[in-house]
């Protein structure tokens, strides 16, 4: 299966971030979930500044996070939370949504995790796509499902501290 993955990586934090294991990752994880051949999201790759001002033009919370999901189902009509990709159309194939990470905060809230800053960053990578791809953690049914397919594809020491994400 192939997906059509976008992953823009600002430069300040370029060097923090293994490309290619967040695609591998990310693949796994739509492939897993049966997602149709080019389906297509984007990821990027953020520090505090950018997380901080899409936190507070969408949640009306004015501080950074660690990871904002912006399913295309839930936009407005018209709405894009970031640029739609060159050659991307309407007529193509289901265009799931866009994700933001703030690698200062993942880097801060790793320690408490007791992961290191790429187990980390792979985690909220995923905890944002399962967004996209409809899962919450609204109810303790809905945040079981989602533990497990994180743990399914992660292990199950991405919980072993039991640190929730700024969004939980």
């Amino acid at each position: 299966m192939s997906h059509d993955l976008t992953i823009e990586v600002q430069e300040t934090v370029a060097g923090a971030v293994d490309v290619a294991a967040l695609e591998r990752l990310v693949q796994a994880a739509l492939e897993g979930d049966a997602v149709e051949d080019g389906a297509a999201l984007t990821l990027v790759i953020a520090g505090d500044e950018l997380l901080r001002s899409l936190n507070r033009e969408h949640r009306d919370v004015d501080e950074p996070t660690d990871v904002l999901s912006f399913p295309a189902s839930e936009l407005a009509e018209g709405e894009d939370a970031f640029p739609t990709a060159e050659g991307t159309s309407e007529a193509g194939p289901r265009y799931l949504g866009d994700i933001a990470v703030s690698v200062e905060t993942v880097r801060r809230q790793a320690p408490e995790a007791g992961l290191t800053l790429e187990v980390e960053l792979q985690h909220v990578v995923l905890h944002g796509l399962l967004h996209l791809l409809g899962y919450d953690h609204e109810t303790p049914e809905d945040r079981a499902l989602m533990r497990a397919r994180e743990e399914a594809l992660l292990g199950p020491e991405i919980h072993a501290h039991d640190a929730s994400h700024t969004d939980d």
